[in-house]
């Protein structure tokens, strides 16, 4: 248990059903930005700015911050959360049922899978499968110094650095152009940015969301930083498009703000579903992305889609994503299902038995 000290609040409700919304809604987003990119309709309609082009320009910046948001749910999430190794073992575990799992099933259909795919399928977070993944294993490392630095930390300093932090990693490069190489950035695919963000989440898991934003002003928030993000990205420069973007950032935390004031009653409908596919979340991200998945299956697979008529365009785009989100969620259900008549969960746990991680106390 981390002893938080200063005015850092003791949490009263510690599940959010609107952040586990936010989880569905932004892998949703993240899909749909694989449909565009990896299915190769943005190479598709490169060019001249016709309607194809500006439909998915839209589609895609609007999508484009779920990335930021998925990052903000952990730091939001996690800062008060004890610190297990199990948890690295798990998480590696579930990754490498996906790379190997390809890795066997594409080699079977005689696919040409090389010894590199491979050792990439056993070594999947250092050979960096899935960039996030990888990213995020450097954050856990790092997890039990932030947590305990966030938790010495007075509301008003922690807001200073989140403040700071955004001016002096994202506002500045953006307004000077310049990717700054000595931040190890690399667009926001890297750790540092995912660390920027868990920071920015936890000091959001202090604030009273709901008393301080209105859910109007959110939206009309976003779709102003969504606006300036799609004409800053063609008439000034592509750094406004990238993950660390100031337009991009913004329109990510005006909608993680929306979802985590979200009133979802317990009882309803609604919390049904969020429960049932919320832990599934990372399994979609998992399978529709895999390497091999991406190399034999998506690659450039709906590239047709340019050639329909513009009124059914953004449908098809839309309705792609979400089949590939129900096929990746089902296989998710499954390998669950499967690790837990296996035991898993429970055979990882003894990992922290073997290694148990301190408790914090005040210094």
């Amino acid at each position: 248990m981390i002893t938080t000290t200063n005015d850092a609040k003791k949490d009263t409700n510690p599940y959010n059903p609107g952040v586990d919304f936010l989880r569905i809604f932004a892998m949703f987003m993240i899909v749909v930005t694989h449909v565009l990119g990896k299915g190769g309709i943005r190479s598709s309609v490169a060019g001249d700015p016709d309607p194809h082009f500006l439909i998915t320009w839209a589609i895609q910046v609007a999508a484009y911050g779920a990335v930021n948001c998925y990052a903000l749910i952990s730091g939001y999430v996690s800062v008060n959360s004890n610190y297990r190794y199990s948890k690295c073992l798990t998480l590696w575990l579930q990754v490498f049922f996906y790379t190997f799992g390809f890795t066997v099933f594409f080699s079977l259909l005689q696919k040409p899978v090389t010894y590199h795919d491979w050792v990439e399928a056993i070594f999947p977070v250092i050979t960096g499968e899935y960039w996030y993944i990888t990213a995020y294993f450097g954050v856990l490392v790092f997890m039990p110094f932030l947590n305990l630095g966030l938790s010495k930390l007075k509301t008003k300093d922690l807001k200073q650095l989140v403040i700071f932090a955004i001016i002096f990693f994202s506002v500045l490069p953006a307004l000077f152009n310049t990717k700054v190489d000595e931040f190890s950035f690399a667009k926001g695919f890297s750790m540092n940015w995912l660390i920027v963000l868990y920071i920015i989440g936890a000091y959001l898991r202090r604030l009273d969301l709901k008393r301080v934003f209105k859910k109007r002003t959110l939206l009309l928030l976003a779709l102003s930083s969504m606006t300036v993000t799609f004409f800053a990205k063609f008439l000034i420069g592509d750094i406004w498009y990238w993950y660390t973007s100031p337009s991009l950032l913004a329109a990510a935390l005006s909608v993680f703000i929306f979802f985590a004031t979200l009133d979802i009653k317990s009882d309803s409908r609604l919390m049904a579903v969020i429960k049932f596919l919320a832990p599934a979340t990372l399994g979609v991200y998992l399978f529709h992305l895999n390497p091999l998945m991406v190399r034999f299956v998506i690659r450039d697979g709906f590239v047709s889609f340019v050639d329909a008529p513009i009124w059914l365009f953004p449908f098809l785009i839309l309705g792609t994503a979400l089949l590939i989100y129900f096929l990746s969620t089902v296989v998710e259900l499954l390998r669950m299902r499967l690790f837990k008549t296996l035991k898993i969960g429970q055979l990882a746990q003894k990992l922290d038995n073997i290694l148990p991680f301190g408790i914090y106390t005040k210094s």
